[in-house]
């Protein structure tokens, strides 16, 4: 499987994802908001991402092990 990196994470933007986190813990549900390579002058890459509270947060792109899309259709109820 290949590394997830910032090309990868702007394929998700404007879907909605369940973020796998490399330390074991999982972000369910959220929109990929936006995927930046430089943010206050420093070389990191983040991804920003809406939750259901409609709050956006930002996480590293280097924390994350890989995102799983999910269906719209299933999402609806």
């Amino acid at each position: 499987m290949l590394r997830f990196d910032l090309n990868s994470a702007r394929s998700h933007v404007g879907r909605k994802v369940n973020l796998h986190l490399k330390d074991g813990s999982v972000i369910v549900n959220v929109l990929v908001v936006e995927a930046t390579s430089k943010e206050d002058n420093q070389n990191r890459s983040a991804l920003y991402f809406k939750t259901s509270e409609k709050k956006t947060t930002r996480i590293l792109v280097r924390e994350i092990e890989w995102a799983e899309r999910l269906d719209n259709h299933l999402l609806i109820a």
